[in-house]
């Protein structure tokens, strides 16, 4: 594993300036963004630049017209990960990631561990005696095909088959209806691994619509445990739990670090899940 070091120093005479491009839209991002938040209470005093924006719409001009020490950045888009690299090229600063995606290869990257998510997702299923088995997932996302190999893995291993949603054949605007008719198809009583909790509501939602009683007929477990959303659902979603604002907190150390141009060897830091949050 190649060192990461940086050569730029923070200015003396000032806090260091950090740009966090997390965005605020969902439970994760908003653990994140407690975890750092935490760690600049306890350790940082540093002056930080957090622009407003969804996810994977960063504003890049600004970040790009933004002088400063070091960045945490979630870079889910290769924009993304054109402006980071620019950003490193003009000014040499240090960079974290805390994305699953791996767009910038040589960056430091703080993520949730992905397989001990869908590991614990398996176990907590099988505990319950149940025999089928379906993930429903969103193959656009690194962490989601990651959790699906853990969870599909574990099954198997456990003498079981694990159906997987391969997505609509027809517009993605069908894609609830497409989802509805997947989970008719399949042998019950069945129990349901979703990569996160919004596709946890979505697989709510067409047993609802579909007549399949919930939890007796499908059983759905969710990542992120939104509490907005596990809540709001038409019955309560059940969750896994992941430790979002540790990753935070883990980032802005290592970043720290990284501003002080101390050598790491460590390229990946993975946090395990916190446990399920049964609902």
């Amino acid at each position: 594993m190649a060192n990461l070091k940086v050569q730029r120093q923070t200015r003396r005479g000032r806090p260091p300036r950090v740009a966090v491009l997390i965005e605020a839209s969902n439970a994760y991002a908003r653990g994140l963004l407690k975890g750092i938040h935490r760690y600049v209470q306890e350790q940082g005093n540093w002056t930080i630049f957090l622009p407003e924006h969804g996810r994977g719409d960063p504003p890049l001009d600004a970040l790009g017209r933004w002088d400063g020490d070091g960045a945490i950045v979630r870079i889910e888009t290769p924009s993304i990960a054109r402006a980071v690299e620019a950003l490193r090229a003009a000014r040499g600063m240090p960079v974290v990631d805390v994305s699953a995606a791996g767009l910038v290869p040589d960056l430091a990257c703080v993520e949730t561990d992905d397989a001990a998510i869908g590991e614990l997702a398996a176990r907590h299923f099988l505990e319950r005696d149940f025999q089928h088995f379906a993930y429903l997932g969103d193959p656009r996302f690194r962490w989601s095909e990651n959790r699906r190999r853990a969870f599909v893995d574990a099954i198997v291993a456990a003498g079981h088959d694990v159906h997987a949603y391969a997505g609509p054949e027809a517009a993605a605007e069908r894609e609830d209806e497409a989802i509805e008719g997947w989970l008719v198809s399949l042998p019950k009583p069945l129990a349901v691994f979703t990569c996160y909790d919004v596709r946890g509501r979505q697989a709510i939602d067409a047993c609802r619509r579909a007549g399949l009683a919930v939890p007796d007929a499908v059983a759905v477990l969710g990542v992120d445990d939104d509490e907005l959303l596990c809540g709001l659902s038409s019955v309560p979603l059940s969750s896994v739990i992941p430790d979002a604002a540790g990753a935070g907190w883990q980032a802005a150390a290592l970043l720290a670090r990284l501003m002080r141009g101390e050598r790491v060897e460590q390229r990946f830091w993975l946090l395990p899940p916190m446990g399920i949050s049964a609902r």
